[in-house]
């Protein structure tokens, strides 16, 4: 899938280096995009029979942002705390 001229990662492959910031301009570009259809809200419509339905581009749009957040948390460092016993 594209937005604007950036390609998306499909699930498996791997995001590194120049790919986060890819990541983020796409998450950015997405969050524009949220913020124009939330601002004028239109009603679902028929058009030459192809219906355009907002809200469903708005859901799409969201889960296009929940898979940059979660690419882009996989991408980052973690740390794992343990406690040993003797």
């Amino acid at each position: 899938m594209c937005v604007g001229s950036l390609r998306l990662l499909h699930d498996g492959e791997e995001a590194v280096g120049e790919d986060r910031e890819k990541l983020r301009k796409i998450r950015s570009q997405v969050l524009t995009l949220i913020e124009e259809v939330t601002a004028r809200p239109r009603p679902a419509y028929e058009l030459d029979g192809q219906r355009i339905a907002w809200d469903q581009y708005l859901a799409e749009l969201r889960a296009m942002l929940d898979w940059c957040d979660r690419k882009l948390a996989a991408m980052e460092p973690w740390e794992s705390h343990t406690q040993a016993y003797t």
